[in-house]
C-alpha cells in the first residue's frame, strides 16, 4: 500500500493539516506540543515516517499556497519546518521506545526458553550422574556434558582430594586434537584452584585476561587460546573437591548465563562426587 492510501492515513493528515494551520495563526509552545502528540499518534496508527513527511507536505504546500508574498512564505516555510521536526522528535522517540521494548520482550522469552532447556539439561545430567559406577565414568560425564551445554571447544574436570591436586580427571575434546591434550597435561592445578577461591568460586575470562590464567603449557603462553570459564567443585560444607574447566565456546563468546550454568552442573557434579566417594568407601 502506498503511503498515505489508508484510511488512518487520510485522516492523520486531514489531523495534520488543521493543526499545522492553527500553529501557524498562533507559533505558540501549546499549538507546537500539538505535533508532539501528532507525532506519537502517528506511531500508534503503525504509520511510517514516509506517512508522516507526505502529511507534512500536503499541508505546507496548502498554507503556501496562500501566502500573499515572499516574506510570509518564508515564515510559513520555517514555522512549518519547526512544527515537523517536533512531530518527528516525538514519532522517532516513541518508535525507538516501542521497538525496544519489542525487543525486551523477545529476550525475555528467549531466556525462558534458554532457562527450561538448562532445566531439563541438568535434570538428565543429574540421572546420568547417579547412574555411574565409578568417579573416572562420573567426571567423563560432566565434562562430556558441559561441552555440550556451553558448545565448548574442551572441557576439563578434576577431583582434588587429601591434598592432591589430581586424584582423578576427565577431559573432552575433538579427537586428534593434541592442542588440547597438551594444555590438559599442563594445567597448573593449585593456582586454578587459589584462582577460583579469589573470585568466589567461579571465574570468566577471554583475550589478554588470559595471560594471568595459570598454566605452564604453550597452548595458553601462544595465544592459542581464546577464552576460560571454570567452576569450583565443593562439598557441603565448602571443603574445595576440584574444579570444572571449559575452553573456547564454539560459536559466540562466553556469557553470564553460560557462568551461572556451569555453576548449576559443578553443583550437580559435586553432589555426585560426594555420592561416589561414600559408596567407594562402604566397599
Amino acid at each position: 500500500m502506498s503511503p498515505g492510501a489508508s484510511d488512518s492515513a487520510r485522516s492523520f493528515r486531514a489531523a495534520y493539516a488543521s493543526a499545522l494551520g492553527n500553529y501557524l495563526l498562533d507559533p505558540s509552545e501549546s499549538y507546537l506540543h500539538v505535533a508532539y502528540e501528532l507525532g506519537r499518534e502517528a506511531v500508534s496508527l503503525e504509520l511510517s515516517v514516509l506517512d508522516l513527511a507526505v502529511a507534512h507536505q500536503e499541508a505546507q504546500l496548502a498554507a503556501l499556497a496562500g501566502a500573499p508574498g515572499v516574506i510570509e512564505a518564508q515564515r510559513i516555510a520555517q514555522a512549518a519546518g519547526d512544527f515537523f521536526l517536533e512531530s518527528l522528535a516525538s514519532f522517532e522517540m516513541v518508535q525507538r521506545g516501542f521497538k525496544e521494548a519489542r525487543q525486551a520482550v523477545l529476550l525475555e522469552r528467549r531466556q525462558i526458553e534458554l532457562s527450561r532447556q538448562l532445566s531439563t539439561f541438568l535434570a538428565d545430567a543429574s540421572l546420568a550422574l547417579d547412574a555411574s559406577d565409578s568417579l573416572e565414568e562420573m567426571l567423563r560425564l560432566v565434562s562430556e556434558q558441559a561441552r555440550e551445554l556451553l558448545d565448548a571447544d574442551c572441557c576439563v574436570t578434576t577431583v582434588a582430594l587429601a591434598g592432591e591436586p589430581r586424584v582423578a580427571e576427565a577431559a573432552s575434546y575433538p579427537e586428534g586434537d593434541s592442542r588440547w591434550a597438551k594444555l590438559v597435561r599442563w594445567l597448573d592445578l593449585p593456582a586454578t584452584y587459589r584462582l577460583l577461591r579469589a573470585n568466589g568460586g567461579s571465574v570468566r575470562m577471554r583475550g589478554e585476561q588470559l595471560r594471568v590464567l595459570p598454566s605452564s603449557g604453550s597452548v595458553i603462553r601462544d595465544g592459542q587460546l581464546r577464552e576460560w570459564l571454570a567452576a569450583s567443585l565443593t562439598t557441603l560444607d565448602g571443603s574445595e573437591l576440584g574444579a570444572i574447566q571449559v575452553f573456547d565456546k564454539a560459536r559466540g563468546s562466553f556469557t553470564g548465563e553460560d557462568e551461572a550454568a556451569l555453576v548449576h552442573l559443578a553443583q550437580i557434579a559435586s553432589a555426585a562426587v560426594e555420592r561416589t566417594r561414600l559408596y567407594e568407601k562402604r566397599a
